[in-house]
Parts: structure tokens; C-alpha cells; sequence
């Protein structure tokens, strides 16, 4: 046999090989093939690889137009700083109309581990349900763990009174042979939140330093230096399931914004058009504040101040939506000087994440700011080093951001195997 016809029977061989595993892809199934439930897990917070690792009675989907089974996961954080789980179970195809939700709690003390068995437990509950009517429905039990005396007490009192505390201290520092950055920041809190009272009490500060070593030649070294703090107090009290009246203080310095001392004390009242216990799947509330700060500035602002107290008030409107087709996020903010009414601004802010059609999705985000309430500019203008390494606050009439993506997928509506082979991303690879 010649070279030649020994490479065309090998090049045969390879290709019916390939041929092989693509005709049994593309078989469709029998009709006394087993069909499992198909689910589509619309959760942000949840770790799906340890789902699909450990419940193997269902088919995860890629997409919610293939799926029996929508689960659309929404949290919020609790009084004690852990995290309120909502569940929410969506029907479709041959289960239309047939939802159910679930609710469980997470202690701020949980750790990631425990977080995920806890949500795996309730995703076994909830599914269940629908899955008897699948091919798993035969296989499927139930277990009960009987509680201990120990699980089943409650404390019948709290010994910290719903108080959360909170605090931390962070700092880095990096470099080379011309710039070193170095940055540095601490936070403590103090939060109680009940059905009546939510009171949250902060402290944060902030130093930050960079220096840039340009040369003898060009002017020698440049240093950087920005610092801020602030002292936060929030109090609300509930009024009913749409009512709530509260109010907030602090005191901060900044010393880009030419800010030494600044004291504000806001009362306001808010009312929300959905009941509150509706938030964590739908949102809308307007919050109107009146009050007043008062200004102790470093330098001389534009206007000849060094202190001044400065009446205002604002109106903020906000709408939140998680729904299955995506979510969305609104806000427009109004403020006013009462003093000088002109100074003002309007600040507007608006992302979305949604679904159109099957694969296909974007996201949007963006922000405008109208800004004509600059009281606390320097006077003076402002050196090079000042404008570009960003030392000072500088006068301006609006700033705005934007963002936006797109993403579409099509192919194998299963994605039900975990393979954790080589980590998930892409790098170099070197082979002995």
C-alpha cells in the first residue's frame, strides 16, 4: 500500500470517528426516552455549579423560553445582617400558573459554604413538587431530620437587642520605580432594625497619597494627598405597611471638596406605593426631605465664604423591578437651596438588565447630573498638578456616565455538566 492511500484510509478512519458522537448529538429522542424537569435558575447570589453538582434529578437550562420550571431568586440583607431569601417558583409550559414561593433567612455569621447548602435544601423543597411529574418522579423521597433540643429551643431574649455591629480596616500600597500609591481606610457601624425602628449609626475615613518622581530635570517629585471622613446617623419609623417617617444627621470633611467641617440634619417623610414587604420584587417610593448644613471651609470659596449655614430641601423618587423577564432600577433626585433658590440639582440615574427573546439580552446603564449648587469651589484657579491628579473640586455644570452590552447564545439548551478541569478561565499552558 502506497504512502498516499495510507493517509486517505487513516483520514476515512478519523472522519467516521468524528461522525459518530455528532450523529448521536443530533438524534432526537425517542419517545420512551425519560424526560427530567427542566429548570431555568435566575439568581445572582446563588453558586449554580454547587446546585448542579448535587441535584441531579432536574435538566438546568440556559434559557427560560425551553424551561418547565422558572426559579427567580431575590435577597435582601436582614436587621441582623445576614440575608432574606425569597424563592420564587414560576410555572410554565405544561405548569403555567402553578408558582409557589419560598422564604428562609441566612445569619450574617454563615459562611459561603453554609449559604449554599442552605439554598440547596430549599431548591430541593420547592422543586420537588414539580418534579414528581418527571421521568425522576419514581426515584424521588422524602427525609426528615428530627430537631435536636437543642435546634428546636429559641433564646427567649436577645441579649444584644436586634444591635449589629460592624467594622473594618483595609489600606494597600503599590509601586515602582517612579510612583507609589498608598491608600488607607477604616469604617465602624451600628445598626438595629425591627418592624417599627431601623437605626443606623456609621463612621468612615479615608487617606489616600501618590508621589511621582519626574526627574530633576522636569520639576523633581509631585505628592498627591486627598483625605475625608464623615459620621453618619439614620432613623426611621415605621408607619404602616406604606408610611414611614424618619430622619438623618452627620457631620464630614473632605478636603477635595474644600470642605473642613460640614453638619447636616435632614427630617423627611416617604411613602411607598407598593406595601414594603412587596421590595425585594417590586419598588416604587418618593422620600421628601427638609433641612439644613452648615459649611466650615478650608479656603475661601468662590463666593468669599470661609462658614455658612445653608437651608434645603429634596424630593427622590425611586423604582426597583426583579420580574422574570429581567430587572430594572430608576432614580430622580431634586435639591434646592431654600436660601437661593437657582442653586439646585437634578441628578438621574436608570440601568436595566433584560431579556428580549430566546438567547438574546442587554444591559444598560446610565446617569445625568444637572449640577448648579457648587457653593464650596476655592477661589482661585486651579494648577495643572491640581486639575490631573485630581487634588481639588472644579466647577462644572453637569456630569453624566453611561454604559451598555449586549449578549446573545445559542446551541445546547442544557448546561447541567460541571467541569472544573484546568480552572474556567484562559491562560498558558505548558505540557511535559
Amino acid at each position: 500500500m502506497t504512502t498516499r492511500s495510507t493517509l486517505l484510509a487513516l483520514l476515512c478512519l478519523i472522519c467516521s470517528a468524528l461522525a459518530i458522537p455528532a450523529r448521536a448529538q443530533t438524534a432526537e429522542p425517542s419517545p420512551t426516552q425519560p424526560q427530567l424537569l427542566r429548570v431555568f435558575v435566575d439568581c445572582y447570589e446563588c453558586d449554580t455549579e454547587y446546585l448542579r453538582q448535587n441535584v441531579q434529578f432536574v435538566d438546568y437550562v440556559r434559557d427560560r423560553a425551553v424551561a418547565d420550571l422558572h426559579l427567580l431568586v431575590t435577597t435582601q440583607s436582614t436587621g441582623g445582617g445576614g440575608t432574606a431569601w425569597t424563592a420564587k417558583f414560576i410555572g410554565l409550559g405544561r405548569f403555567d400558573k402553578v408558582d409557589r414561593t419560598l422564604t428562609f433567612n441566612t445569619a450574617q455569621t454563615a459562611t459561603s459554604d453554609e449559604r449554599r447548602k442552605e439554598f440547596t435544601r430549599i431548591f430541593k423543597l420547592g422543586v420537588a413538587s414539580y418534579a414528581v411529574d418527571s421521568s425522576a418522579g419514581a426515584q424521588l423521597d422524602v427525609q426528615w431530620v428530627k430537631p435536636t433540643e437543642a435546634k428546636a429551643a429559641l433564646p427567649a431574649k436577645d441579649p444584644w437587642n436586634y444591635w449589629v455591629f460592624r467594622t473594618n480596616l483595609s489600606g494597600n500600597r503599590d509601586g515602582e520605580e517612579s510612583a507609589n500609591f498608598s491608600s488607607y481606610r477604616m469604617s465602624f457601624s451600628a445598626n438595629r432594625t425591627t418592624e417599627a425602628w431601623k437605626i443606623n449609626l456609621s463612621t468612615s475615613g479615608s487617606y489616600n497619597k501618590s508621589v511621582f518622581d519626574l526627574g530633576e530635570e522636569d520639576g523633581g517629585k509631585i505628592e498627591s494627598t486627598s483625605d475625608s471622613w464623615s459620621v453618619n446617623s439614620l432613623v426611621v419609623k415605621s408607619l404602616g405597611p406604606r408610611w414611614s417617617i424618619g430622619g438623618r444627621a452627620s457631620v464630614s470633611h473632605s478636603s477635595f471638596s474644600n470642605s473642613d467641617r460640614v453638619f447636616t440634619v435632614a427630617p423627611g417623610l416617604e411613602f411607598s406605593f407598593f406595601p414594603y414587604s412587596e421590595s425585594s420584587r417590586r419598588s416604587l417610593t418618593t422620600l421628601y426631605t427638609i433641612g439644613a448644613s452648615h459649611y466650615d471651609y478650608k479656603d475661601a470659596t468662590i463666593f468669599d465664604k470661609l462658614k455658612e449655614t445653608v437651608p434645603d430641601h429634596s424630593l427622590a423618587t425611586q423604582v426597583s423591578l426583579r420580574q422574570p423577564w429581567g430587572s430594572m432600577y430608576a432614580s430622580v433626585t431634586v435639591s434646592q437651596h431654600l436660601n437661593e433658590p437657582a442653586r439646585h440639582r437634578v441628578s438621574t440615574y436608570a440601568s436595566a438588565d433584560v431579556r428580549l427573546f430566546k438567547g438574546f439580552s442587554f444591559n444598560l446603564y446610565g446617569g445625568y447630573d444637572r449640577i448648579r449648587d457648587q457653593i464650596s469651589l476655592r477661589k482661585g484657579g486651579a494648577t495643572p498638578e491640581e486639575v490631573l491628579l485630581r487634588r481639588r473640586q472644579l466647577a462644572t455644570g453637569h456630569s453624566y456616565n453611561l454604559g451598555f452590552g449586549i449578549s446573545y447564545s445559542f446551541g445546547s439548551i442544557f448546561n447541567s455538566v460541571v467541569n472544573p478541569r484546568f480552572g474556567g478561565g484562559g491562560g498558558h499552558f505548558i505540557f511535559f
